[in-house]
């Protein structure tokens, strides 16, 4: 085993035993919490990387004609995939990048 793996190993045994001191009571709420957070967490991840894979091939064609309509399909899988508060985030880091104007 490597350090990675000892530290998660030792982070996953830390979470555990929290979870063993949280009262009865609270495990319902304490569950919906983890949940989220994973779910949030994945959801995160496919949105960033998607954008990634998005921009990558915007950036990369080799002609620029075909740009105006990636753009349009990006923007229109955008609106589907994402909510207006990620929509909004993903705007300003767009106007933050050199030669990309909205």
């Amino acid at each position: 085993m490597n350090n990675s793996q000892i530290t998660a190993t030792k982070q996953r045994l830390d979470l555990l035993s929290e979870i063993e001191q949280t009262p009865e009571e609270y495990i319902p709420e304490l569950l919906k919490f983890v949940r989220f957070f994973r779910q949030s967490i994945m959801t995160r991840q496919t949105s960033i990387t998607a954008w990634d894979n998005a921009i990558n091939q915007i950036n990369h064609r080799e002609q620029n004609q075909e740009k105006p309509e990636r753009i349009k399909q990006l923007f229109q899988f955008w609106s589907e995939l994402d909510d207006t508060n990620e929509q909004k985030e993903t705007l300003k880091i767009i106007e933050s990048l050199e030669d990309i104007s909205i």
